[in-house]
C-alpha cells in the first residue's frame, strides 16, 4: 500500500508539473503603451501643412497619415504625415519639437519638417520652409 501511495504521489507531481507552462514558453508581457499627446493649441495639423504645400504647388506625392508612429518613446509627436517628398511632424509643445529636430530637419514652433527619409532635394527645402512660415 505504501508503494502505491508513493507511485500515486509521484504521478500527481508529474501531472501538476506538466500542466504549468515553462517560463521560456509563456507569452511575453504586453509592452507599455505610449499615449499620443494632442498638438499644441492653435498649431496647424500635419495635414493642414501638407495641404498648404500642395496649394503652393510643392510636391507632396502619396501622403500617408503615420500618426501611429507618434506612440513611441523616441518620436513623441502628436501628428505625422509622410509623403514621398517630405515628412511633417506636429508636436505637443516647442520643447519636444526642439528635442526631435536634427540637422536634416527644419523646425518652426511645434512643426518639424523632416527631409531625411524622403531625401528632399536641397533646392526644394526653402520653398517648403517659406510656405510653413506663411501658414504659421
Amino acid at each position: 500500500m505504501k508503494r502505491r501511495l508513493t507511485i500515486l504521489a509521484g504521478a500527481l507531481v508529474l501531472a501538476a508539473a506538466g500542466c504549468s507552462t515553462p517560463a521560456a514558453e509563456q507569452p511575453p508581457a504586453p509592452a507599455a503603451t505610449v499615449q499620443i499627446l494632442p498638438r499644441a493649441d492653435g498649431a496647424p495639423s500635419a495635414q493642414d501643412v501638407v495641404d498648404a504645400f500642395a496649394a503652393a504647388g510643392l510636391p507632396v506625392p502619396a501622403p500617408r497619415d503615420n500618426t501611429a508612429a507618434c506612440a513611441s518613446d523616441v518620436v513623441r509627436c502628436s501628428e505625422l504625415v509622410t509623403t514621398d517628398a517630405i515628412s511633417v511632424y506636429v508636436f505637443p509643445d516647442e520643447t519636444t519639437a526642439a528635442e526631435f529636430a536634427t540637422a536634416d530637419t527644419h523646425r518652426a514652433g511645434v512643426v518639424v519638417l523632416s527631409y531625411a527619409t524622403a531625401h528632399t532635394p536641397e533646392s526644394d527645402r526653402p520653398a517648403y520652409e517659406s510656405t510653413l512660415t506663411s501658414l504659421l
